[in-house]
């Protein structure tokens, strides 16, 4: 498959509008959890209920109900798509499932139809059925296949083999049924060969249309088990991405996509809990898709935020560089307002300022800005940067704040402009910073303490508080107790600037006191200094790797327990 082609693009070439999908629960249960030994491992109670559906509706009642949402939502009074979506929508008697579906049929005004069902759960006599209602709307069958790795469906508990997949697609396909595969990736124990055979075996069976989903973790599942034993390892967004790309990639540009990732009420997922909604991974993925190729290692994902701006995931760090609330805004509510840089410069002041980790130069641009829109004052940046990739990945951006500054600093380390001026460092911030200046300001800017703790310890703050003036500020997004916990260690007051994307704010530390911030809350205050979870993390040689950071925080945190400091503080 070298382009995407949508299923709905193909049923509105096809009908000459929009189909609206009205979704319907039969009522029906499926072969595993009345004769077998329960349900399959991932599959919810309500076995994929629409949201808005409960147990026990009138079926002309969920008719209407889906009416009504088209009409406030898109404005529509049809004509509308069937979708027969929870458990196995063939699981009946034939005269059952034509009373069924004649009711759920009358309801509206329905071109088309799509019957999600299992492929030991198509008899004959129901392909002679589904066979009527083609002659009367657009059918198509989604069968769930899931993978094509027998060892995998026993281990989910899906109660069929591929064999059985197989036969039902060839049978259905030989009476002019168009059939779907509805497919997962991430399931335990698989691997990219796993979804790459997966792949190349669909693509040599009749099925016309995939609908591809990543592992979701539900409450209450068999799943949910199998993620508190370690036993499975569900995809962030960007494995399954490139894994998603790879496998549709194996398929032949006949096929449709029905559906690119899967999705449940927030509060039923366990995991994987993803940064990007549902909208934002759509477009990452088609844009990765239709470049046909990987990108420059180890950048691929280009994510546009919720500001237009946009930044990269790091597959090392599993993190984006920006909150996906907005890149580009995150600069000035995170650093610059904090540290009040438009009203010092104003006030005319030459601004010496540090930042540890110049990831893609969104904090350089906004400081560069500033400069220009107040036309007073200047900035004397210093920032450090220990992967020389990440300004390579900053010139591929769809757009950057600052492209001339990337475009300088390809050639050299230095950018100048009027009243702003800018060194970057490459290496190990713990070695590389620079002596003989103290700085106004420190941005405090690595990833997050879990995946970056070198950047976050107590040895580390405590170099760059010798590097800040008396009346220096350092802040950082970071609101983590252990960061807490070494601010506090070095003597700093700590306020919360405005939050930004998420419920907490971000830190400004300050050895004077500041007015134009609200203190650390005295409950934060208390269980960073009542309670290990503010244990710093230390690295006495500033030279520890990561994981000798994490082990050595795991052994002070129980040192502190054994002397009775407990795990949280609670008044």
């Amino acid at each position: 498959m070298k382009r995407i082609r949508f299923f709905n693009d193909l049923l509105t070439e096809k009908f000459g509008s929009v189909l609206h999908r009205i979704p319907f629960d039969l009522g029906l249960s499926c072969p595993n959890r009345v004769n077998g030994p329960g349900p399959c491992a991932f599959c919810a109670a309500d076995g994929a209920r629409a949201r808005h559906l409960v147990s026990g509706m009138e079926l002309r009642a969920q008719a209407e109900a889906g009416k009504a949402y088209v009409r406030e939502r898109y404005r529509s009074e049809g004509p509308y798509l069937a979708y027969f979506q929870a458990f196995t929508n063939t699981f009946a008697p034939v005269e059952v499932l034509r009373r069924l579906y004649s009711e759920a049929l009358a309801a509206a005004d329905f071109r088309a139809l799509v019957i999600a069902t299992r492929p030991d759960c198509l008899s004959e006599e129901c392909l002679d059925y589904l066979c009527e209602l083609k002659e009367r709307y657009e059918l198509w069958l989604e069968i769930g296949v899931q993978t094509a790795n027998d060892r995998t469906l026993a281990a989910i508990n899906r109660g069929h083999d591929f064999t059985c997949v197989e036969d039902a697609v060839r049978r259905a396909h030989s009476r002019g049924i168009h059939c779907a595969a509805h497919l997962i990736l991430g399931l335990p124990g698989e691997t990219e060969s796993d979804f790459l055979a997966t792949a190349d075996r669909i693509a040599a069976l009749p099925f016309e249309a995939v609908k591809m989903h990543h592992l979701l973790i539900l409450r209450g599942t068999p799943m949910a088990k199998m993620l508190h034993e370690n036993r499975v390892h569900p995809l962030n967004e960007y494995e399954y991405a490139a894994a998603l790309a790879g496998f549709l990639r194996r398929l032949p540009d006949s096929m449709c996509v029905m559906r690119l990732s899967a999705d449940a009420p927030e509060e039923q997922v366990l995991a994987p809990r993803w940064w990007l909604k549902k909208g934002q991974f759509r477009e990452m993925f088609l844009d990765f898709f239709n470049r046909q190729e990987d990108g420059p290692a180890p950048f691929r994902f280009a994510c546009r935020t919720d500001d237009g701006s946009y930044t990269f995931y790091h597959p090392v760090f599993r993190q984006h560089f920006h909150s996906m609330a907005g890149a580009a805004m995150e600069s000035d509510k995170k650093y610059l307002e904090p540290c009040r840089i438009r009203e010092r410069l104003q006030q005319g002041g030459s601004l010496k300022i540090l930042e540890i980790g110049f990831g893609m130069g969104f904090n350089a641009a906004a400081l560069h800005r500033a400069v220009r829109e107040t036309g007073n004052g200047s900035v004397q940046l210093v920032s450090l940067e220990s992967d020389p990739a990440v300004l390579r990945a900053a010139a591929l951006l769809p757009e950057h704040p600052d492209p001339a500054m990337i475009a300088a600093l390809q050639d050299q380390n230095l950018y100048a402009d009027a009243g702003f001026q800018l060194k970057l460092i490459y290496g190990d911030a713990r070695t590389g910073l620079p002596d003989g200046i103290r700085f106004d300001a420190v941005f405090l800017d690595g990833f997050s303490p879990d995946a970056n703790p070198e950047l976050w310890t107590a040895e580390f703050i405590g170099e760059l508080k010798k590097r800040l003036k008396p009346d220096g500020l350092l802040a950082t997004y970071s609101t983590a107790y252990p960061v807490c916990g070494a601010l506090l260690q070095h003597g700093f007051q700590l306020y919360n600037s405005a939050p930004f994307g998420r419920k907490r704010g971000g830190l400004l530390a300050a050895l004077t006191p500041q007015s134009h911030l609200a203190p650390l809350s005295e409950k934060d205050r208390l269980i960073t200094t009542k309670s290990t979870a503010g244990t710093p993390y230390s690295d006495p040689g500033l030279d520890s790797t990561r994981e000798q950071i994490l082990i050595r925080h795991v052994q002070a945190v129980s040192e502190r327990r054994k002397q009775g400091i407990p795990k949280w503080f609670r008044r």
